[in-house]
């Protein structure tokens, strides 16, 4: 009776043994021949540091949705199956092993094809031939997928992510008339699109007017009296990012407004400093210049609106 029971305790104890080797063994996944048996735990045993592990705190990592990566084949998932990397501990992170994909090393094309696997709807429909794409971007360019609180997805630091390229609109952003992005009360993406759009400069609507009529919607009209710059192109008038001008004006008035009316009478006459006091008092360089005629710049619904003075 003991012989029997030592063999069956060391049937057990032999088939746990074999279950552990199992688990560890660095081969492969038996429908894929490539995917780590066990998972995440095979690359957080060398890449357990804090520039990774916030990832388990974001959805990527969450098992609870059916769309994360995480149950599907873990970091593998967005990185690859490379048994030949889990096999080396001698090389550097920077190799790039054939099926695997080294965020930030291989190309920026092989990065986003992992990336737009999952994320090629939405506004990412318009990425393939877009600006930022011909510039050989990679979507961790921006984005920061690994923290909890991706930098780039909340208006108090994304303005920080892309004047990291666009370094002249830092200095526009800090002029005395701008919109409110370095305070955080607008971020860049409210007006653009960075992922692709159908018009010039990733803007998130179709025309530029349309972005802006977005926020400034009692500009949009229809009027019965429309000025042409408005239902044209905002950025005739105005320069979205700051200005030295009040209202974001692109030069001062009545300078800006003789750019297109040189009409005779008022309209051409060439203003200076002889207008001012106390060498004078002209009307059209003093308080809001034109503006003290013609408020209703943008459009009128008056009668007699047709010169927007009313």
């Amino acid at each position: 009776m003991f012989a029997i029971h030592s063999k069956v305790r060391f049937s057990v104890s032999l088939l746990a043994l074999v279950f552990v080797c199992l688990m560890f063994l660095p081969e492969a996944d038996a429908q894929t021949g490539n995917f780590a048996r066990i998972g995440e735990r095979a690359c957080l045993s060398c890449h357990n540091r804090p520039a990774v592990t916030p990832l388990f705190e974001t959805d990527h990592a969450s098992r609870a949705d059916s769309r994360s990566p995480y149950n599907d084949h873990d970091c593998e998932s967005c990185h690859g199956a490379s048994p030949e990397h889990r096999r080396t501990t001698s090389m550097p992170t920077a190799v790039v092993f054939e099926g695997s994909v080294v965020f930030p090393v291989s190309t920026a094309e092989q990065q986003n094809a992992v990336c737009l696997s999952c994320h090629e709807s939405g506004q990412r429909t318009h990425w393939m031939n877009s600006e930022h794409q011909f510039a050989e971007l990679s979507c961790i360019s921006c984005h920061d997928i690994h923290q909890s609180n991706d930098p780039v997805l909340s208006r108090a630091t994304q303005p920080a992510v892309c004047i990291g390229c666009h370094l002249e609109k830092q200095s526009q952003f800090r002029q005395r008339s701008h919109h409110p992005v370095l305070e955080g009360l607008l971020a860049c993406s409210d007006c653009h699109n960075p992922h692709g759009s159908v018009t010039q400069n990733l803007l998130a609507g179709n025309t530029v007017a349309e972005a802006c009529f977005g926020c400034h919607a009692e500009k949009r009209g229809p009027f019965l009296w429309e000025h042409e710059p408005v239902t044209d192109n905002c950025t005739t008038c105005h320069n979205p990012h700051g200005s030295v001008v009040d209202r974001l004006l692109s030069t001062r008035m009545p300078f800006l407004c003789q750019d297109c009316h040189q009409d005779a009478f008022h309209p051409s006459s060439l203003y200076s400093g002889d207008g001012l006091p106390p060498l004078g008092a002209a009307q059209q360089l003093l308080g809001q210049a034109c503006l003290n005629c013609h408020s209703q710049i943008h459009g009128s619904n008056h009668p007699s609106g047709s010169r927007f003075t009313r």
